[in-house]
């Protein structure tokens, strides 16, 4: 049977209001959840807000002329027992418009189930419109017919759901729609070519818990991982530059996009053997455990305008800022936040992160000038039509990498694992991740290792996180 999954608020017991409030028409409970669903719909797109304006005539194509007969018991405050909605009046250029109760998201959302296909259809023509873009529809079919196919799932989606806590609201709401979006089955792959390259899909857009509950027949699935993925794109893409082997990048561009014509303005010279020990610090996946351990270091400091009682509060401040605690010596925490402050650095404004470049220029003084001098470019010396805004420019190399790791990922390995199998497994993007069933992860990373040796002579270090939650645990138990 047809069927349709959405959510009402956990607070809301709207069958003990019925019965304690008759209402004096014949009162269809999917009719009203599913009104009730509109406004946190709408009013999640809105950040939770703003008030949701209803059309009397949207309403109307949906439930009938007695939609009004609903909307107005919701908005009853019956007995000093409060109203489920608020309503406020139209104005000019303004219909009704409506709020959920901020006591009914207390305590976050449970699912419900519509059955009436009637009423499924016309909800579906009037307000869901699944995005796949041009690009999408063109290039990537074979990451397009995996979502299409059906067979991807949420495996206990209350607890999927749940597996945000609603303390973290805007989170919390926004990865329960795009849960429901695989439930219902409401695909959309988008691609933009000149901006990060990279295919978002419902997959990417499902914050981490909730993906340890998705399945495709019921299978769990794998994520393959880059370790170091930045680092590592960055040291094959200076290798290549200082091999002067640009016209290999090619492979690795949109065609619309103009950045990679960008290295012929780069004069810095990197110093070879300092590349090597970049790159044998990402292979060896020592990289941020190399800077973690001399992120305190006072030495560092000494021949700078940096005194180190500000290098110590100002790490102090952004550490407590991030992770809500103060940093007590865990190295494995000073790791982590070593890695998020270098990769904050790569990407930021090249007048930003003092502290941060300091700390890199120790190691890789002729890696930073040449990344600071590919963000400062502005414009191609020959091509009039190639420029950034100052205030922007910085961002080209975000987006060179992520083209790059995107054509990498996806074009190349992930379009031919799914040739070498004749389009028959499942293979999902997750930017710098590849994601297939249990049963294929140790085929797709074998095949990713070959493929980097083959395109670049030497592989990153790959990951394997099999996706499952606590339920699985409880069974293997």
């Amino acid at each position: 049977m047809k069927t349709y999954t959405i959510v009402k608020p956990k607070n809301l017991h709207l069958e003990n209001r019925v019965n304690c409030f008759k209402p004096d028409f014949n009162f269809n409970f999917e009719k009203a959840y599913l009104l009730i669903y509109l406004v946190i719909l709408f009013s999640n797109k809105k950040s939770n807000t703003k008030k949701v304006e209803l059309y009397s005539k949207t309403l109307e194509k949906l439930f009938c002329k007695d939609y009004h007969k609903y909307i107005n018991y919701l908005v009853e405050n019956f007995g000093g027992v409060g109203n489920v909605l608020n309503r406020y009046p139209y104005s000019e250029n303004h219909c009704f418009s409506y709020i959920l109760r901020d006591y009914f998201y207390e305590n976050g959302f449970e699912i419900v189930t519509i059955t009436d296909y009637k009423l499924i259809n016309k909800f579906k023509v009037l307000f869901i419109k699944q995005r796949t873009n041009e690009n999408i529809r063109l290039h990537y079919h074979f990451l397009l017919k995996h979502f299409k196919r059906e067979k991807l799932t949420v495996h206990n989606p209350q607890n999927a759901i749940d597996s945000i806590p609603f303390s973290e609201r805007e989170k919390y709401i926004k990865n329960a729609f795009e849960i429901l979006k695989i439930m219902n089955h409401e695909f959309s792959l988008t691609l933009k070519t000149k901006t990060d390259g990279r295919v978002h899909t419902n997959i990417s857009r499902l914050k981490k818990e909730s993906r340890n509950f998705l399945r495709y027949e019921n299978e769990n699935l794998v994520e393959i991982d880059v370790k170091s993925a930045v680092p590592y794109f960055l040291y094959i893409n200076m290798k290549l530059y200082q091999n002067q082997q640009l016209s290999y990048l090619n492979k690795f561009q949109y065609s619309n996009s103009p950045i990679i014509y960008m290295f012929d303005e780069i004069t810095t010279t990197i110093d070879n053997a300092e590349l090597e020990d970049f790159g044998r610090a990402i292979l060896s996946g020592q990289l941020y455990e190399k800077f973690s351990n001399e992120f305190f270091n006072n030495s560092i400091y000494e021949n700078t305008s940096l005194p180190f009682d500000k290098v110590i509060k100002y790490h102090q401040m952004i550490f407590f800022k991030t992770y809500g605690y103060s940093f007590d010596g865990c190295m494995k925490d000073l790791k982590r936040y070593a890695k998020k402050r270098i990769l904050s650095m790569l990407f930021a404004p090249s007048y930003k992160y003092k502290f941060e470049q300091e700390l890199f220029k120790t190691f890789y003084p002729s890696v930073l000038k040449f990344i600071n001098e590919f963000k400062s470019l502005t414009k191609h010396s020959r091509l009039d039509g190639l420029k950034w805004e100052k205030k922007t420019a910085h961002k080209k190399l975000a987006h060179f990498c992520f083209q790059f790791e995107a054509k990498v990922m996806i074009d190349t390995i992930a379009r031919e694992f799914d040739k070498k199998h004749k389009g028959k497994v499942p293979i999902y993007s997750l930017h710098d991740c590849l994601i297939t069933t249990k049963s294929y992860a140790n085929d797709l990373l074998g095949f990713m290792n070959t493929k980097f040796i083959e395109l670049f002579g030497v592989a990153p270090g790959l990951s394997c996180k099999e996706l499952k939650n606590e339920d699985d645990f409880k069974i293997a138990g």
